[in-house]
């Protein structure tokens, strides 16, 4: 049996079990739920999560909603530019009163903040713009590399959810087991608005800045689209 068979053979039983109580409240409830199940520490680590396979769950209710593929900084080599600019530059403060930035940028129109992704061919880039004006950017091979890296082979676990009492419980029951992601496929699926960047930082009390990571997104429906081999398995048939 070889690393997938393994961890699809460990999901297949997880489903067995049924539905499965949440073991923490929010968004991340269903992911963490499956990893402990699978004796997975939460981290956040670049590599994949099991035996070089990335895993990631997210509930199927949630059509279209963002699935986080990795994080990874721009290239602030050579630049002015770095995370405390870009919040101090582009923040705004919140209901709160705290000054943050949380946006997702897409490639097909500008956002409400006047933010926009674009590809540059022609010089191997992703560019944030805002307004029209180039604040940030990352590499091809930079991008290219970490894709390979986080998710040269993924499953991806579909999950049902309900409410009981109060409680959030799932049912793991799909599986979408893929391999070789395509930096080809991934900046088309930017340019058509499937995948998104997102800044997620804020300042703290001390007057730093707090990123949690430069996080790139897909929609959870356009995941196939990403990847060359692909395998669905559904656990209910």
């Amino acid at each position: 049996m070889n690393n997938s068979e393994l961890l699809i053979d460990k999901i297949k039983n997880i489903y067995k079990t049924g539905w499965i109580k949440t073991l923490r409240k929010g968004d991340t409830g269903v992911g963490f739920t499956l990893e402990t199940k699978l004796n997975i520490k939460a981290n956040s680590n670049k590599k994949p999560d099991f035996m070089g396979i990335e895993i990631k769950a997210f509930r199927r209710r949630s059509k279209g909603s963002l699935v986080t593929l990795f994080s990874q900084i721009p290239n602030w080599k050579g630049s002015q530019t770095n995370r405390n600019k870009i919040l101090e530059d582009y923040g705004y403060n919140d209901k709160n009163g705290r000054f943050n930035l949380y946006t997702s940028v897409f490639g097909n129109e500008i956002n409400s903040k006047k933010w926009i992704l674009k590809i540059d061919r022609e010089n191997k880039k992703i560019k944030a713009l805002n307004n029209n004006n180039l604040v940030t950017f990352w590499d091809f091979d930079q991008i290219e590399k970490r894709i390979l890296n986080k998710h040269n082979e993924s499953v991806f676990v579909y999950v049902d959810t309900k409410i009981e009492n109060g409680s959030e419980y799932f049912l793991y029951d799909k599986i979408l087991h893929t391999k070789k992601p395509s930096l080809d496929k991934f900046l088309k699926l930017i340019e058509n608005g499937k995948i998104c960047h997102d800044f997620v930082m804020h300042r703290r009390e001390d007057g730093s800045t707090r990123d949690h990571g430069f996080l790139w997104r897909i929609k959870n429906i356009f995941i196939p689209d990403l990847f060359i081999d692909q395998d669905v398995i559904n656990l209910t048939k």
